[in-house]
């Protein structure tokens, strides 16, 4: 998948929220109702440096659909890419 990091809550996390649009504010800091509709959860299972929020980035793992709700943060996700890894997508590239 491709798409935009939303603003973490930390400065490390250990997952995100991909949107298809970039979000200059925190999904978390806002009401669900506000939220985009094309969330998707991303797991990447060790602390990682977020991206800029107006970045794009190219994120491949497992699929994962029904309600799971993050037992740390309460964060409640109907799809997830589990055992994820990003990286930028380079200018140019389609």
């Amino acid at each position: 998948m491709r798409g935009y990091m939303a603003p973490p809550l930390k400065p490390e996390v250990s997952f995100f929220v991909l949107t298809r649009i970039p979000l200059a504010v925190c999904p978390f800091c806002d009401t669900e109702a506000s939220w985009p509709d094309d969330l998707v959860a991303v797991e990447v299972g060790k602390l990682t440096t977020p991206t800029a929020f107006n970045y794009l980035i190219s994120v491949v793992g497992r699929l994962e659909t029904g309600g799971k709700t993050d037992a740390t943060t309460g964060f409640v996700s109907r799809v997830r890419l589990v055992d994820a890894v990003f990286s930028p997508v380079s200018a140019g590239s389609p």
